[in-house]
């Protein structure tokens, strides 16, 4: 069934009113959105997903609009989608009960609805945004963010294990390399294996491992000092080296693939899949649309509509 431009609007501001309940969404969220609108899309003329988000006019000025159920149930399950992306709030709660009773959705249905997964397809050439690339660039820097936190944390875990005995502390030290090193791995694949850097940028990698060495010590013997005033602090000692060591390891390794002369198109389409598809794609080629889903009966809307 293919909507109205004025319904198609209709459902696309109540769904990016949905994600901006919390002010501008977060990556997460943003791509749950635009999960949300692709059975929507191509887009009407004139819209972009900076309209939308724009758009300073409340929900409950669209929600007389979307008339047609099949349109009211993908709004519904976008909207579910996009709040539980980063977890319900009560006042997404509220808003979810203002679509359910807008649209007389039985509960069975909303049920239904709220089950069915959104597909993340960003293929469309209309989600074509220089917003979905900013979000793709601050959702990757939080996964590299996270990926040395949680090194930084098996750095600190290999530091508390009672080893004793000769050769203990180097074996946690070839450890500890070993972890910085998958990590550099990690971090190179992340972002698409980018190429290019010039000698500035490979003079302040080496720099930023010296300073994690550096710092590293600093932060072991400052614990070590700790631990003559307070009784067993001293045994956290080699955990706090090294975990300091490795999360600023890789601060400098991040910096070093994000410090290219110019941007490297191979890498771009490694790191940013989705975009790329975006990027080439047409509108024709969105495999999920209004008319490849077919409405959940619901007994009061067919009584509703005749």
């Amino acid at each position: 069934m293919i909507l109205s431009d004025r319904e198609q609007l209709a459902c696309l501001e109540t769904l990016a009113g949905v994600a901006k309940l919390k002010g501008m969404p977060t990556p997460r969220e943003f791509e749950a959105f635009l999960a949300a609108i692709a059975p929507f899309t191509p887009l009407p003329v004139g819209v972009t997903l900076e309209s939308l988000l724009g758009d300073t006019r409340p929900i409950e000025h669209w929600l007389p609009q979307i008339q047609t159920p099949e349109g009211q149930q993908q709004v519904y399950r976008g909207a579910y989608g996009i709040v539980r992306s980063k977890g319900i709030n009560p006042q997404e709660t509220a808003v979810l009960r203002q679509l359910r009773s807008a649209f007389g959705l039985s509960p069975e249905l909303a049920a239904a609805l709220a089950r069915q997964p959104l597909r993340a397809n960003l293929s469309g050439g209309s989600i074509t945004s220089a917003l979905a690339g900013m979000a793709a660039l601050i959702g990757r820097e939080g996964d590299v963010r996270r990926l040395i936190f949680d090194y930084a944390l098996g750095a600190a875990i290999a530091g508390l294990v009672p080893l004793r005995g000769g050769g203990s502390l180097e074996i946690k030290f070839l450890v500890v390399l070993g972890l910085i090193l998958k990590m550099s791995w990690d971090i190179r694949n992340l972002w698409g294996r980018p190429r290019g850097q010039d000698l500035l940028a490979i003079a302040g990698n080496l720099f930023g491992f010296w300073a994690a060495v550096v710092v590293g010590f600093l932060a072991w013997g400052t614990v070590v000092g700790l631990g003559v005033v307070v009784p067993y602090v001293g045994a956290f000692a080699p955990a706090a080296g090294f975990a300091t060591a490795t999360w600023i390891a890789g601060q400098a390794i991040n910096q070093f693939y994000t410090s290219a002369k110019r941007p490297d198109p191979v890498a771009l389409k490694r790191a940013f899949p989705n975009l790329q598809a975006i990027a080439q794609s047409s509108p024709a080629a969105i495999p999920e649309t209004l008319s490849d889903i077919p409405p959940i009966a619901n007994p009061s809307q067919e009584h509703h509509h005749g």
